[in-house]
């Protein structure tokens, strides 16, 4: 048994092996969104830590996925959470309270893909400017006709 799996043995969740030398991660597994923090709570217990927190956006099916990274700080065993939710109006849990640095990625996938972290602590822009009100990371962005001051 893995590390991912001896982590996640008590939490509902099928973890699927996968092929490092092709994908870059060793497993993954496709949650409902109330899976989260208690799949992020048994991998912190693990020492497991958070890599990074993205999204891909999938115009062609009207759907968003919020994707987690995780490693192992003692063996390599990275990890991969996906949640899939309708484009319209994404929602995912923040997991700030588990992993602090959360915070900072949630931000950022949030203002550039007009995703909502529910119960995140700081949910200003990160770096694009507190007015805008396009998120330019989603397929069907359209560059605004007029520049904002500052980004060129």
């Amino acid at each position: 048994m893995s590390i991912i799996e001896t982590a996640l043995h008590d939490v509902n969740v099928t973890v699927e092996a996968q092929d490092y030398q092709q994908s870059g991660i060793h497993a993954q597994a496709e949650i409902q969104a109330e899976q989260l923090k208690s799949v992020c709570r048994a991998l912190h217990s693990f020492c497991f830590f958070l890599e990074t927190v993205t999204a891909v956006d999938n115009l062609s099916t009207e759907t968003m996925q919020g994707v987690w990274f995780f490693n192992h700080y003692r063996q390599s065993a990275r990890f991969k959470v996906v949640i899939e939710t309708g484009r319209n109006n994404p929602v995912f849990p923040s997991i700030g309270a588990i992993y602090p640095g959360a915070v900072w990625h949630e931000r950022e996938t949030g203002e550039f893909f007009g995703i909502v972290y529910d119960g995140s602590k700081d949910s200003r822009c990160l770096l694009l400017p507190e007015d805008v009100t396009f998120h330019p990371l989603r397929k069907d962005f359209k560059r605004p006709e007029q520049q904002i001051a500052g980004i060129h």
